[in-house]
């Protein structure tokens, strides 16, 4: 080999090496870095999750700096004094063109934002799966979240129902199951399992009619299913915050601020996010597989604010409502808008992974990546920990 190859192979060497070190450092300063995270949610219509209009419920988070946000801001190129929105963007073409631009951009990256998605209706079959049918099998010994079988039980229940049963008869078995879970009365028990029975007498599959009779079974488990919940756990906005934290204690295991805009139902759940940011207690492990996640949450803070204040707050906007516009375009087929078209060809998905309520014709542990590797019960041992936890003042007072 020449003394001027030897040369190249070296210098080439010297800068694979010099990348891979201040790759290393800006991990190094991230890890020990107590960062400041902006949240934005959009189709927040509560526990209404049958709502023909907003199918979807998404959650977005970013953690850019103002001079990136103002940097993210210009690319949208919008003309108006006010703040930067969505819904005013997308009437026109040229504001379509300046949301595409913002989301094309090298900022726009898994590890600078988050996002969470939630199919309403889909949303429905797995809290029956998980408020019924789980706390039945509890009281009967067995564990329905090992390997994953509440997925694959709500993804089965899910398209069976849609496919075997009257669709009206459905959707009526589902409006019944939340009045259910917000009145809790005689009345509306046994009007949502008379809806049950109407949907299992619907079915063109005979086969399928066991499956609903687990449905049914619960009746007999009720009361106790219902005194061990909470009226606002049909709205996704709780569970997808969490979700956020445990994705971001990856990035800052040292903690991080929260800046949520404006959002009566996570504001009314202060309280109990304090609680799981109990930085007093030891962190554990709670859950099983890849669902595994790390108590205390690690956020320091939780405030709610404007978004006229925090020009990220208005990134996040655009950010969490290019993805919902995106999902509900998939749910409904509306595949040919234009706005749809210029999205579905970032790859989206990327950014969400696992992170969503979906239904996915999925069953199989290894498929769901579910299959059982050990851990605790996180439905069983989280109680214990929100009994011994001292509400963080940083969040509770704020």
């Amino acid at each position: 080999m020449s003394r001027n190859s030897q040369q190249k192979r070296a210098k080439k060497k010297a800068l694979k090496v010099k990348v891979a070190n201040q790759k290393a450092e800006r991990l190094r300063v991230k890890m020990n870095t107590i960062a400041t995270i902006y949240l934005d949610e959009s189709g927040n219509t509560g526990s209404n999750l049958l709502d023909e209009n907003q199918p979807v419920f998404s959650l977005a988070s970013c953690s850019f700096t103002e001079k990136e946000a103002q940097l993210l801001s210009d690319l949208v190129g919008s003309q108006s004094e006010h703040e930067i929105h969505f819904k005013r963007l997308k009437r026109r073409k040229p504001g379509q063109d300046g949301i595409i631009r913002l989301m094309k951009h090298a900022l726009i990256n898994p590890d600078n934002i988050k996002v969470n998605i939630f199919h309403k209706r889909f949303m429905i079959t797995s809290k029956i799966v998980d408020t019924l049918i789980e706390h039945m099998l509890h009281m009967r010994g067995e564990d329905l979240y090992l390997n994953g079988q509440n997925i694959a039980l709500s993804n089965m229940l899910f398209y069976c129902l849609e496919s075997f049963c009257d669709e009206a008869k459905v959707t009526e078995m589902y409006r019944k199951f939340v009045l259910m879970i917000k009145e809790r009365t005689p009345e509306s028990i046994s009007v949502f399992y008379s809806s049950v029975t109407e949907v299992k007498e619907s079915s063109s599959q005979e086969s399928f009619k066991s499956s609903i009779d687990q449905i049914l079974e619960t009746e007999g488990y009720i009361d106790g299913a219902l005194a061990n919940i909470d009226k606002t756990t049909l709205d996704p906005s709780i569970p997808a915050l969490f979700a956020q934290c445990v994705q971001w204690a990856q990035s800052f295991p040292r903690g991080f601020h929260l800046i949520h805009d404006d959002s009566h139902t996570v504001e009314q759940q202060k309280l109990l996010f304090a609680q799981f940011m109990d930085w007093t207690q030891e962190t554990i492990e709670y859950g099983y597989d890849r669902r595994k996640f790390g108590l205390p949450l690690k956020g320091k803070s939780l405030k709610f604010e404007s978004s006229h204040d925090h020009l990220q707050l208005q990134i996040a906007d655009i950010i969490i409502s290019s993805f919902t516009h995106w999902a509900t375009g998939l749910l409904k087929g509306e595949t040919e808008e234009y706005l749809f078209v210029e999205l579905n060809k970032l790859n989206l998905d990327r950014f969400i992974g696992h992170n969503k309520i979906w239904p996915t014709p999925d069953v199989d542990p290894k498929d769901l990546g579910t299959v059982h590797d050990g851990g605790l019960n996180a439905a069983n041992h989280i109680p214990s920990y929100l009994a011994k936890a001292t509400p963080n003042p940083e969040v509770a007072t704020s």
